[in-house]
């Protein structure tokens, strides 16, 4: 009885600390603002009834929606950039920490959770879009998600001029530019980072800059290096690139009684075929053969072709016999068609779709990447296959294929680092579907097998370093930022050592505080040189 009522007693005086410091906020906020009445409608504390439903609308991996994640002190919601200037100025003057967020795909959650106070800045309200057909640009407002972006472009360009992001629909492009960005036309354009003109960030002094005003080493930190480590990006202006009216897309399943493995193998190699138009995408998983308990494993190949079924076929024929693409299975769509194809839906399913936030499905899952420079071999392979055939069907595996302009491109280009000689990117992956969170006994089986299956790719992956994607972050590779050697266990992952060390300096720059701080952001050391 007497631990109850203490444990009530310390969790009332922590409400009502924390109200009262959510107030101080609030207070500066206001006071620093020229309509402190409108200025309060943008923000939320955990006593307002709107607070959890704004801040779990993007939480767009739903294991994270569980009581035990810690949630934002305070959540500031703008609808225009002096808001953000403000909010910065007085959670400094309060000592939170902030976290932003503009499509929630955070796959660590870390742009809407963190283990010390923190304001969560909601960047949903900045979502303008301004397509310039004229000079294939865009400005396109941080909080906007890709599905938005892409039917806008679609509507104004008559379906002749895209952006090489990614795929799926509620992705932010603020974060998926923050990353480099990769998507289906990464073999003909590059990543989405090497497709920015220009930028609008507010600095750690409130400052807003453009490209000229930041200078190009800030331009070049925040396309791959992970933007919310330097400040707040409130627009991107984008390159728009051509696309032909119509393209041609296909899917292929092939199972190990079809050839699968083989086909794969051979598959491996696409970064090396000539024709930059041609982009194949692959999924595996392992299933139960009919209704016997044996196991095999199932590849989906899903392709894209920057051109009609007439030209994709004699490519095929000519590169790729073994995949059996043929006339009768392949459909010409429009670009912007093709992205609901990529996830999941009919090419017929009406493109508003794409910018209802609210009918786009979550994830639930927990995702490791590699990066592959040599292809696996076929003996490779089947381990690989049994490792899956230990799993309770909750695994999958994603390939994301290189080459093409991505070879033209130096490793310095931009922070995003995996360039010439990369043959693909491998996502491998858990879902916690049927368990109440990621912390049952089968979940974390299901951790333990991804674990695992991580360790069994150690031989084939990128050595020295073993290389991941900053956009698929795992905190398990490493969070320590003490000092260089730390840091460099998840940083030259991430971004090798030459931009990790640029990165370095160009933060050590223009935030020298560290205010912009969050596991895995770019570290500022104490003293002075990268070794300490």
């Amino acid at each position: 009885m007497k631990k109850s009522f203490v444990f009530l007693l310390v969790l009332t005086l922590a409400l009502y600390f924390s109200s009262a410091y959510s107030q101080d906020f609030i207070s500066c906020v206001e006071s620093n603002s020229a309509n402190a009445s409108s200025i309060s409608e943008l923000i939320y504390t955990p006593g307002n009834a709107s607070f959890q439903p704004i801040w779990q609308f993007a939480v767009q991996n739903t294991r994270f929606l569980k009581p035990s994640t810690p949630r934002p002190s305070i959540i500031v919601t703008p609808t225009d950039e002096s808001l953000v200037q403000t909010s910065l100025l007085c959670a400094k003057k309060h000592g939170y920490e902030i976290r932003i967020r503009s499509g929630g795909h955070d796959f660590e959650g870390l742009s809407y959770t963190a283990d010390v106070p923190f304001v969560m800045i909601d960047l949903n309200n900045m979502r303008s879009i301004d397509i310039d057909v004229a000079n294939s640009t865009a400005w396109v407002g941080t909080g906007a998600v890709l599905g938005e972006l892409y039917y806008s472009i679609a509507q104004k360009s008559n379906n002749t001029l895209y952006f090489p992001g990614g795929t799926w629909p509620t992705v932010g492009i603020s974060g998926l530019i923050g990353g480099g960005g990769t998507g289906n036309l990464l073999r003909k354009y590059a990543t989405a980072g090497d497709n920015v003109l220009d930028a609008r960030i507010i600095d750690v002094n409130g400052k807003i800059l453009d490209r000229e005003s930041m200078g190009e080493d800030l331009f070049w930190a925040i396309r791959g290096g992970v933007a919310s480590s330097f400040g707040v990006v409130v627009a991107w202006k984008l390159q728009l690139v051509p696309v032909p009216e119509k393209v041609t897309v296909f899917i292929v399943n092939r199972t190990l009684e079809q050839g699968a493995t083989e086909i794969f193998f051979k598959y491996q190699s696409l970064a090396t075929f000539e024709d930059r138009n041609l982009y194949i995408r692959s999924q595996a998983a392992s299933e139960f053969i009919g209704n016997t308990t044996q196991k095999t494993m199932r590849i989906i190949f899903q392709g894209i072709y920057q051109g009609t079924t007439n030209e994709l076929i004699p490519v095929m024929d000519k590169v790729f016999p073994e995949l059996g693409v043929t006339r009768e299975i392949c459909q010409e769509m429009t670009s912007v068609q093709s992205t609901l194809v990529f996830f999941g839906r009919p090419s017929t399913t009406p493109l508003e779709i794409l910018t209802n936030r609210s009918a786009i499905p979550k994830s639930n899952s927990k995702t490791k990447s590699n990066f592959v420079r040599t292809p696996i071999p076929i003996s490779g392979l089947e381990k690989i296959w049994s490792k899956f055939f230990e799993n309770d069907l909750s695994g999958g595996l994603l390939i994301i294929p290189s080459g093409g302009r991505m070879d033209d491109y130096a490793e310095t280009a931009t922070p995003y680092p995996h360039r010439a000689g990369t043959l693909y990117l491998l996502a491998t992956s858990v879902n916690f579907v049927g368990q109440a969170n990621d912390t049952t006994p089968v979940s974390l089986r299901r951790l333990a097998w991804l674990q695992s299956l991580e360790e069994l790719l150690t031989p084939y992956v990128s050595q020295n370093p073993r290389e991941s994607y900053v956009n698929n972050n795992d905190l398990d590779i490493g969070v320590g930022a003490a000092n260089y050697m730390e840091a460099s266990v998840w940083g030259e992952r991430y971004w090798k050592r030459d931009n990790f060390r640029r990165l370095i300096r160009i933060k050590a720059n223009v935030d020298p505080e560290n205010f912009f701080k969050f596991p895995q952001s770019i570290p500022v050391f104490k003293r002075r040189g990268l070794a300490q």
